[in-house]
């Protein structure tokens, strides 16, 4: 599912996509912690949404790549190129130098990043933090 919905957490980002020699600002791009149990959700995952990213995985396509903790976010390592999705509270995830291996499958608009079992419950905890900040911006708080 794109955009948003019930159990996906907006994260504001800079996604870049960098191929075959080309630098690409992704315009637009939306970027989502997306909770297990909610709009079809089997597990906690990172959405990355943006029609230029069917170029390199086709919806129900996918992977297994390097995802590496960068410093203000991480960086999706593909077989000719990155996807760096830049937001300091990635590093939450993934601290800069830290490397995982994981699923980076396509999606209808954009790709999905399925983490490992101790990056999801960070993802998850990160997920919650995101919770209380937007209830209390909702309720008239500082969040």
């Amino acid at each position: 599912m794109t955009g948003p919905a019930e159990g996906k957490l907006p994260l504001e980002c800079r996604v870049i996509l960098y191929r075959d020699g080309e630098r690409e600002v992704l315009e637009g791009a939306q970027v989502y912690i997306h909770l297990k149990g909610y709009a079809l959700a089997r597990v906690t995952h990172l959405d990355v949404e943006h029609e230029a990213l069917n170029r390199i995985y086709p919806p129900r396509g996918g992977s297994f790549q390097a995802i590496v903790g960068v410093d203000g976010g991480l960086e999706i390592r593909l077989p000719r190129g990155r996807i760096m999705v830049l937001n300091p509270l990635l590093n939450r995830v993934l601290a800069p130098g830290q490397v995982t291996r994981t699923w980076v499958g396509g999606k209808f608009g954009g790709i999905y990043v399925g983490f490992r079992k101790a990056e999801i419950g960070k993802l998850e905890e990160l997920a919650g933090s995101l919770k209380t900040r937007l209830t209390g911006f909702m309720q008239g708080g500082e969040g």
